[in-house]
């Protein structure tokens, strides 16, 4: 097999020179010559031939400038594109030594951590042991201190119940002498119900009386209603029409006095009217009094002021006869009117005066008919009084009968209660000693029962205490010191550590070098100047840069895992200043399990140059370019792989947000939340559980990110109006949300 060897480097040294070359021609081939006819000879013809002569060299110089130019230009191409592949090897190279190199400084300090967090374990087991020692010893001297107590109130119940059986015993021969007792009380009840009896007896046997009278006196009663009914209804009718009376004439006089206050209203506006002009007139009367009383108290007045003055009193007159006969002399016409019509008024009313006689007749007449029955009812309640008075007397002839009777059971009884008192005074003693050893079991039972809780409350410490012991041992061996640090700890361990191997370096970046190139690798850099790793410990970002130190070319790669598992993107910075994204999508979506995708891209990640698959077992095979296939619309990397920041994260909620958001139910399956963002925004979340796909909009309604459910249940981001262009119609990419939707 025939090798073949490429030196770039002497290929960028060839087009660098060929270019100065061309450049030292292109200067050379600007002299602008002439041939004028006058200054080469009599013969135009010889000019002629000069000039064209010196058009093809000038010619042949362009053609040689276009010639290099190309050369070089393919030379500089062929070097930097073969250096570009050497370059992507070195830089591979590169990052599986410095990840070894990462690797092996991990796992030395793995071991020295798992070492050194094994003696923290231990020292924090020893220490916890000796401070709970003391507690546990606390606890026992509380447990033995309720075992005595416990002891005591028991010795205490025994006594109590002692005291109890010498009661019982008392209130037994108590009860003993009771009984005869008792016996005579019971017969004494007995005589008391008996006398009760008879007593109720000689009652009925009067009451029967009685109740003869009171029948007859309630017929009589009765009989007078009847004969009074016709009297009511005749008097019921009476004040019927009395109050009829009385609503008409009130009805007429608030009539006519309402059409007579309105006329008075009238009146009075105008009368006013008139009084304000008489006041006026009687203002300049006044007027020209004090002026004629000036006239005449001046020396030398002549007849001509005072005849002036005159014809001046005199129109004054005239005007007031004038304001007399035009509105006064009505108006007082109208006034006596009034009065006249108001006197006319009163005969109205007669009708009125005469019906209230008949009435009044009617009432006398009625009187004289109900004086004969008010005497019968008079006559009636004087009988009533006289049935009461027997029913009184009644009652003391029974009483005054059986008081002798009475009188000796009384007797009786207080002898027999002579006897119980003493028993009783025993009785209620012996009823405050039983209370007072009630009271006193009571207590007892108090102190046992908070005794019991003080055993409740021992016990749940003592159990709480053994839980945190145990707690604290699983904390000490679950506990993570690299994210709990205590430095105290460490400071007092120093004696315990000097036998750990030193920590090792883990680098934040590599330089290697040789002979034609240096090779630099760094990695992006959290807020402690630390390498940022992402979830699954790899750093967020790795650049590696390949440099020239012949030519000074320079290639660089910065790898940055995505979300998904297997996911990365890779920016490749050219030599020759050209960008391109490398996105690996691991098992896409609707692809069997095992196979990749690997999308070559611009800068801007929306043009696709060339798409790669892997299936399981498979090896790449490039199944798009697009220097050879030309489509309307090619393919791109889905948005997941694009798209850093999405607006929302897989469950729908946004990520520059903590608003709770507001749901609610369009349709059923569909639901959307509305999230207020920060800069008062909303952004829409609406979700179609039975489609499988979740839009979210602006404000405007305006679709921004279209998410669909993968097979597994969870949410990936499907496209993104990052990937798109807005039209020349001004629509939006992904459309909008529908009127019932948004």
């Amino acid at each position: 097999m025939v090798r073949v060897s490429y030196d770039y480097d002497l290929m960028t040294v060839l087009a660098r020179h060929l270019w100065h070359l061309r450049d030292e021609l292109d200067v050379a081939s600007q002299t602008d010559k002439t041939f004028a006819p006058g200054d080469i000879g009599p013969r135009p013809e010889t000019a002629q031939a000069l000039e064209d002569f010196y058009g093809a060299w000038k010619g042949a110089f362009r053609e040689g400038w276009q010639v290099m130019t190309d050369l070089g230009n393919l030379l500089d191409r062929a070097g930097k594109a073969f250096y570009d592949q050497d370059a992507s090897h070195a830089a591979g190279a590169a990052q599986q030594v410095t990840t070894q190199v990462r690797d092996e400084a991990n796992r030395q300090n793995d071991i020295r951590r798992q070492a050194l967090d094994n003696r923290r374990r231990e020292s924090m087991a020893r220490a916890l042991e000796a401070r709970y020692k003391t507690q546990y010893a606390r606890l026992k001297k509380d447990q033995d201190a309720l075992v005595e107590k416990r002891k005591k109130l028991d010795e205490q119940a025994e006594a109590q119940a002692k005291r109890q059986e010498e009661l019982n015993k008392r209130q037994d021969e108590l009860a003993a002498k009771r009984e005869p007792l008792l016996k005579q009380q019971e017969e004494l009840q007995a005589r008391q119900q008996q006398l009760w009896k008879e007593e109720k007896e000689l009652l009925r046997q009067r009451e029967e009386e009685l109740k003869a009278r009171r029948d007859e006196l309630q017929r009589d009663y009765e009989a007078l209603r009847k004969e009074q009914e016709p009297l009511l209804k005749r008097q019921e009718e009476l004040q019927r029409k009395q109050q009829q009376l009385w609503d008409e004439e009130k009805a007429l006089r608030d009539k006519l006095d309402a059409a007579t206050d309105k006329k008075i209203t009238a009146l009075e506006e105008e009368q006013k009217a008139y009084d304000a002009k008489l006041d006026a007139l009687q203002e300049r009367q006044e007027a020209l009094w004090l002026e004629r009383q000036a006239l005449l108290s001046k020396d030398g007045v002549t007849q001509a002021e005072l005849d002036a003055w005159q014809r001046r009193q005199d129109a004054l007159d005239k005007e007031r006869d004038a304001l007399w006969e035009s509105e006064g002399k009505d108006l007082q016409a109208r006034w006596d009117a009034l009065e006249q019509e108001q006197r006319d008024q009163q005969k109205l009313f007669e009708p009125f005066n005469e019906r209230q006689k008949e009435l009044d007749a009617e009432r006398d007449a009625l009187a004289r008919d109900q004086k004969p029955l008010s005497d019968r009812q008079e006559e009636l309640e004087r009988k009533q009084k006289e049935l009461w008075d027997l029913e009184n007397s009644t009652l003391r002839e029974v009483e005054e009968a059986m008081k002798e009777k009475q009188d000796d059971l009384d007797a009786d009884q207080a002898e027999l209660q002579s006897k119980l008192d003493p028993l009783d005074r025993e009785s209620k003693d012996l009823q405050d000693q039983q209370k007072k050893l009630w009271d006193e079991q009571a207590e007892t039972e108090a102190e046992q029962a908070a005794l019991t809780e003080e055993e409740k409350a021992f016990q749940q410490r003592q159990q709480e205490l053994q839980d945190r012991f145990a707690e604290e041992q699983k904390d000490i061996r679950d506990r993570d010191f690299s994210k709990d640090e205590d430095p105290g700890q460490l400071r007092g361990m120093r004696g315990e550590l000097e036998d750990l191997p030193p920590e090792t370096y883990v680098p934040k970046g590599f330089t290697l070098e040789d002979d034609n190139n240096t090779t630099t690798v760094s990695y992006e850099l959290d807020e402690n100047g630390e390498i940022k790793l992402d979830k699954y410990g790899n750093p967020v970002e790795t650049t590696t840069t390949v440099t020239n130190k012949n030519t000074g070319l320079s290639y660089s790669e910065t790898y940055r895992p995505l979300s998904g598992e297997g996911d990365s993107v890779t920016t490749i910075r050219g030599s020759d200043g050209s960008v391109t994204k490398v996105y690996v999508d691991t098992d896409p979506e609707g692809s069997p399990d095992g196979s990749m995708t690997r999308y070559v891209t611009d800068e801007t990640g929306r043009n696709t140059l060339q798409i790669w698959t892997k299936q399981p077992g498979g090896d790449w095979e490039m199944t798009y370019d697009a220097a050879e296939t030309v489509l309307e619309q090619p393919p791109r990397p889905p948005a997941y792989l694009t798209v850093e920041k999405p607006l929302v994260d897989p469950a729908g909620r946004p990520t520059d947000s903590s608003d709770p958001g507001q749901t609610t139910t369009v349709q059923p399956g569909v639901t959307r939340t509305n999230y207020t963002n920060p800069d008062g925004s909303v952004t829409k979340v609406v979700t179609n559980e039975n489609g499988g796909v979740r839009y979210v909009a602006d404000s405007n309604n305006e679709v921004q990110e279209i998410w669909l459910r993968d097979e597994n249940g969870g949410w990936y981001l499907s496209q993104s109006s990052t990937q798109h262009e807005r039209g020349a119609d001004g629509e939006p990419p992904l459309g909008s949300l529908g009127e019932f939707w948004s």
